[in-house]
Parts: structure tokens; C-alpha cells; sequence
């Protein structure tokens, strides 16, 4: 069935989902592609097309290592197909709503307005994309919210820049800026989606960010860009680490700025104009196998060879977020973060690990309650996987938030599900009010999730029998921590 809504662009087509109540819209243009003369520019808005734009397949994804054949654990769990198309024409973003049924092929404007939840993947900001198939948005707008999912820039294309970038923006004197390029391609997806999702039934005053990894410390940024006043209301930050791991310290510009450098003298090039005629795989070879300088004094967050992150470019991210947060910069929402029992763990002298991940949160949870902001609510997903001995691993969270247990190799069983349900439910009640408690689908009242107010922060600790612990760090995570 197919059905269809008209949008700023014109008229864009939908297809029923297997849950024939939810329409799902793949691969609408949020921006115009960043190739040539666009190439390390901020995302440019979209432009018209004519007739109706079927939005029946996912856009193609952002230049990266190519998906399903990098990492041998990662592709086995999410099963990607290597053939997925990869483009540098990749700002595109997809809609699950529940808001369409019964409009047929007429274009309408849906009378409702649902909370709204938009993701960003995760992948160290080096790889990932919308098409994963536990990103399946369908669980999630069955609870009656509209769910997007947003493509942003990779690697290189999303997170290099260089001195002759800053004098094109001077000379252009738009103010653009002139790095952080996906976190700018971010932050347009929510723009498009609060201009344009009254039309399929979402309430543009009412937006959740969510994403996980690098996806949650994207959404940190997005909370912390002093571009973004008012853009979205809440934030769900899903194994990001707070301000810890991938948002201890971002990059400085000049560092970043000498990478870039560094990369045109692979590229043997001296101009934006020629850089920006290099074929998209030879930047991003180039890109992918360029060594940390011997005589840096630094290792490059997670190997000798350059990995292309954020940095406080002055506009975005004026600050070190930490900075930030501590200074009540950031733009006040709701908030709810987590992390995953085994990931981010690292030993301390003694050989006892601490678990760096759940601390950086706390820090976070902490200073952002110290400096006036909401309390947030934390939880703590305890989960070993069936089918392995990988336990709680990083990432295995996203099976349950999603509720796309059935898509997954592992042989989950029926408790699995009914977690995978009560998690759904907690991610859009805080979506639709900024407080996951509620019902659950029987009427019977959730599990109470307990806000961190003060020094008090107990989790909700997500696992066969949910429930509110004060009990889940360890005595060296506590000493860690200043307990």
C-alpha cells in the first residue's frame, strides 16, 4: 500500500510496513549531495524535486570501509550485505509514522502530533549508516511515536578540515562553518524534520535526539552546539561514555587542521579545487591509511593511524563540552543516558578493571544536575547474549531499544522480548513526556525508573527482572569515581 504526503520539497511517497498501520518513507534528500564544490562544505538545503519522489529504498550510505566485510565480530551481528550502495551523495534520512493509515495514496497532512524521535548511528565516527537492520524503526512508531533515522558524513568527508577551508568561510563571510561537517549534516536532518514532520503526523516542538556510540556523542554535541537553541527538546544517549571516552577531550582545530595537511600532501594536492576533484574512494584510501606522525607526542584516540573526529572548531563546538555543561551552555532538555555492562573497560595499576564507559556518565550525570539541568534518568543494560559468550557487549543494547529481535541471528527467547517491549516503552514515554515511566501494553504499570537528583544516581538495571539499583559499580569503579 502505498501512501503519500507532501513535503517543502513536493510530493514524496511511502509504503506500508509490514505492521500495515505504519507507513515507513527510505531515502528522502534532507540536503543536497556534498560532492564537488560541496565537498567539506556545511550541508546546503535541499532542493526541489519534480513529480513524486518514491521513497521506497534506503539512500546510499556514507563513503566508509566497506560495510558487512571490516569487522569480522560486528558483521556477523548486524549481517550487512557488502553490496549496499555507497555514495558520497549520502544525506538522507527515512520515516516510520503511525499517523497515515486509512490516507491511501491521496496526498494528506496527518492531523496528529506524535512525539518525534530522531537517530544517529553510531561506528566511531568512521563508518555506520541508517540501512543496519536493527535500526528498523517499526517497534518503536508502533508505541505511537514518528521515528526518523538521519545520515550524516564519515571519517575524512564528515570530520576533516584544513586552513584553506577557514579562508573560503572568510571569504564567503556567511559565517558557514568550516568543520564538523557531520555534525552539521546532524543538525540539518533535525532542521528538515522539525520543518517538514507536522506533515506526517510529528510534533515539531516535541523532538527526542537519540543515538548510541558515537551516535550518543553526537547527540551530546548537538545538546552542547549553541547553534541548536530550541531545535529539540530531549536527548537519549545510549553507550556515548558522558564525558568520558569519545567526549573526554575533543580534538583541538589545529591539530585537526594539521591532519588536513597532512592528507593533501597524500592526495598531492595544494587546493580546495583540486581536493575536491580527487575521486571519492581515492580520498577516502588515502584517508584510511594515513599514519600518525612518528614525532606527534600523541596517539590518535585509537590507533597509529589517523582517526578522523570531532574538534572544538570554534562555532559548533565552541568549547570542550565538559566546559560547557559546567558552564550551563548547553541547551537545556531532558535526558536520559546508559551504557552496557562490557564495554569501555580498562585496568587500573593494580590490574582491576574499571569501567570507564558507566563513569563517564555519572561525570556527566553530575555536572549536568550541578549546573541546573533536569534530572536525568540513567540505566544500565545487563544482558548476556545468548549464542555466545560475548555478554552485555557494546552495541547489544540496539537489538532491545529497537525491538528488532526477530532480525537478529542470536536465539533470543521469550523474556528477551518482553524487555525488548518494556525498553521500547520507556524510550517513547520519555519521548512524548520527558519521563520514561508508564504502562505496559497489559495496562500494568512499568517497572519505576527513578530519576538521578543530587549525588544520588541509582540505574535502572535492564535485564531479565528490571529494576532500580543503587549496587551496580564495582569497589574500584567507586574509588574511580571519588565514592
Amino acid at each position: 500500500m502505498k501512501r503519500q504526503v507532501i513535503v517543502a520539497q513536493g510530493t514524496v511517497e511511502g509504503l506500508a510496513a509490514e505492521d500495515q498501520g505504519i507507513t515507513v518513507f527510505r531515502g528522502i534528500p534532507f540536503a543536497q549531495p556534498p560532492v564537488g564544490g560541496l565537498r567539506w562544505r556545511a550541508p546546503q538545503p535541499a532542493l526541489p524535486w519534480d513529480g513524486v519522489l518514491q521513497a521506497f529504498d534506503f539512500g546510499p550510505t556514507a563513503m566508509q570501509p566497506t560495510p558487512g566485510a571490516s569487522d569480522d565480530f560486528y558483521d556477523r551481528e548486524w549481517g550487512t550485505d557488502p553490496a549496499v550502495p555507497m555514495s558520497e551523495d549520502c544525506l538522507y534520512l527515512n520515516i516510520w509514522t503511525p499517523a497515515l493509515r486509512g490516507y491511501g495514496a491521496d496526498s494528506m497532512v496527518a492531523s496528529e502530533k506524535l512525539p518525534v524521535m530522531v537517530w544517529i548511528y553510531g561506528g566511531a565516527y568512521q563508518c555506520g549508516g541508517t540501512f543496519e537492520k536493527e535500526f528498523d524503526g517499526t517497534h518503536l512508531a508502533a508505541n505511537g511515536v514518528v521515528v526518523v533515522s538521519v545520515a550524516y558524513r564519515l571519517n575524512a568527508f564528515g570530520f576533516m578540515t584544513h586552513p584553506l577551508l577557514h579562508e573560503e568561510a572568510v571569504e564567503r563571510g556567511d559565517g558557514e562553518p568550516y568543520a564538523n561537517f557531520g555534525f552539521l549534516d546532524q543538525r540539518a536532518g533535525i532542521q528538515w524534520v522539525k520543518e517538514n514532520i507536522a506533515k506526517f503526523g510529528g510534533d515539531p516542538e516535541n523532538i527526542t535526539v537519540f543515538g548510541q556510540s558515537a551516535g550518543a556523542a553526537s547527540v551530546l554535541a548537538q545538546v552542547c552546539s549553541p547553534m541548536n537553541h530550541g531545535l529539540f527538546q530531549k536527548a537519549i544517549m545510549q553507550s556515548g561514555a558522558g564525558l568520558g571516552y569519545f567526549n573526554a577531550r575533543q580534538d583541538t582545530l589545529e591539530h585537526a587542521q594539521a591532519n588536513g595537511i597532512r592528507l593533501f600532501e597524500a592526495l598531492g594536492v595544494s587546493t580546495l579545487e583540486q581536493a575536491r576533484a580527487i575521486p571519492a574512494r581515492t580520498v577516502l584510501e588515502a584517508a584510511e591509511s594515513l599514519p600518525v606522525p612518528p614525532d606527534s607526542g600523541r596517539e590518535d584516540n585509537w590507533s597509529m593511524i589517523v582517526n578522523w573526529v570531532p574538534c572544538v572548531d570554534g562555532l559548533f563546538l565552541p568549547d570542550q563540552e565538559e566546559r560547557i555543561v559546567e558552564g550551563c551552555k548547553a541547551n537545556n532538555v531532558d535526558m536520559l543516558v546508559g551504557n552496557t555492562t562490557n564495554e569501555f573497560i580498562a585496568s587500573t595499576e593494580d590490574g582491576k578493571p574499571v569501567h570507564v564507559g558507566q563513569l563517564g556518565n555519572l561525570t556527566l550525570i553530575r555536572k549536568w544536575t550541578a549546573s541546573g539541568g533536569t534530572a536525568p534518568y540513567y540505566y544500565h543494560f545487563d544482558v548476556a547474549m545468548p549464542g555466545d559468550d560475548a555478554g552485555a557487549f557494546h552495541s547489544s543494547d540496539l537489538w532491545f531499544s529497537f525491538g528488532s529481535l526477530a532480525k537478529c541471528w542470536r536465539p533470543f527467547v521469550g523474556w528477551h522480548y518482553d524487555l525488548a517491549r518494556r525498553m521500547g516503552l520507556y524510550w517513547t514515554n520519555f519521548a512524548a513526556n520527558g519521563d520514561p515511566n508508564g504502562t505496559d501494553r497489559d495496562g500494568t504499570p512499568l517497572p519505576v525508573w527513578d530519576p538521578c537528583i543530587g549525588e544520588e544516581c541509582p540505574a535502572m538495571h535492564l535485564c531479565q527482572e528490571p529494576g532500580m539499583r543503587t549496587d551496580w559499580l564495582t569497589e574500584t569503579d567507586q574509588k574511580a569515581f571519588g565514592l
